[in-house]
């Protein structure tokens, strides 16, 4: 069996049309949410993320490509003290001399909890991918993602999270994913006047499960017939009869190769990261290295298991006003 993962690469450069429609969705998200807040009371009730994130190898769901590469992603956030937000990222594939932009994402949703003190709550957004054709990055294969999660936080003991992800292909092959998540947040050093800021880890383990479209490679076996001729004039036969014509028929058993589309629930991916943030002020430092195990998982062009554990790493800045 194979994944639909397009391996095919050809860079284009995007259209700096998509780009200004980028920047005008999120100036116009940015204004509406601003006007809203300012209509309230004086305190401040919208607030702005800028940053960039360096990424070894782009992954989904704990699955990555054999042609995936290390990209660069920018982002751009704006949200609301209700929770409204709007979000754009880019993917800066970094292979060496073919570097160039890839494409463009947004992502609006809604962050939300069902109690004072914060500790159950969740998050909800609808994500639109606009990535280059036959692009090296897993994720060219999207159109929409809608992403749904809750997570529970007691005492700030142990944080659960649950969630779901819809993602809708261009290939118009939808397909479902699941994670479950268990993570801890650890102070190291905290510093400031209201010490909010210092050094943290948060380890965490994920557990990925859920379908995924394939081509599954099966045989059949038919009886045909076939024309052959009869032999040479030398042989006996022809002295014995003469008569006999120059071709006979026969039947013949023929085996052919065909390809299925099969979708599949199964067991993804197992992840082990521990994110290290470190917090001057406004601006935060990051750096998560990830283990990850996949499972059920075939490379396509060889057909051999790639259930190999492989390691990747994130590293950021990210500042918020």
């Amino acid at each position: 069996m194979a994944f639909l993962i397009n391996t095919t690469i050809q860079y284009k450069p995007i259209p700096m049309k998509k780009f200004t429609y980028l920047a005008l969705t999120i100036i116009l998200m940015g204004l509406a949410i601003k006007s809203d807040a300012q209509t309230s009371t004086s305190a401040k009730k919208i607030f702005y993320n800028a940053g960039a994130q360096y990424m070894s190898n782009l992954t989904y769901a704990g699955r990555k490509d054999a042609s995936s590469v290390p990209v660069l992603l920018p982002n751009f956030t704006v949200i609301s003290k209700g929770g409204l937000f709007a979000s754009a990222m880019g993917y800066f594939d970094l292979s060496g001399s073919k570097s160039q932009s890839e494409g463009f994402s947004v992502t609006p949703g809604y962050v939300f909890s069902f109690d004072k003190k914060k500790e159950f709550g969740g998050a909800i957004s609808v994500t639109k991918y606009f990535i280059t054709a036959n692009s090296p990055i897993i994720l060219s294969t999207f159109n929409f993602t809608a992403d749904a999660q809750l997570n529970y936080n007691p005492s700030n003991i142990i944080k659960i999270t649950t969630g779901a992800s819809y993602r809708i292909g261009k290939d118009n092959s939808n397909d479902i994913v699941n994670n479950a998540e268990l993570s801890k947040e650890i102070w190291i050093v905290k510093t400031g006047r209201e010490k909010n800021d210092g050094i943290k880890i948060d380890p965490t383990a994920t557990i990925y499960a859920g379908t995924q479209s394939f081509m599954q490679t099966y045989y059949t076996q038919s009886q045909v017939q076939r024309a052959v001729a009869n032999p040479s004039p030398s042989n006996p036969l022809n002295v014995l009869f003469p008569s006999q014509p120059s071709q006979s028929i026969i039947t013949q058993t023929v085996t052919q190769q065909k390809q299925q589309q099969v979708k599949q629930y199964n067991l993804l991916a197992l992840s082990g990261s521990m994110p290290i943030t470190y917090t001057i002020n406004k601006v935060q430092l990051s750096f998560t290295p990830y283990f990850i195990k996949p499972f059920n998982q075939v490379d396509y062009a060889t057909n051999t298991a790639m259930n190999g554990v492989y390691f990747l790493f994130t590293t950021g800045i990210s500042a918020t006003f």
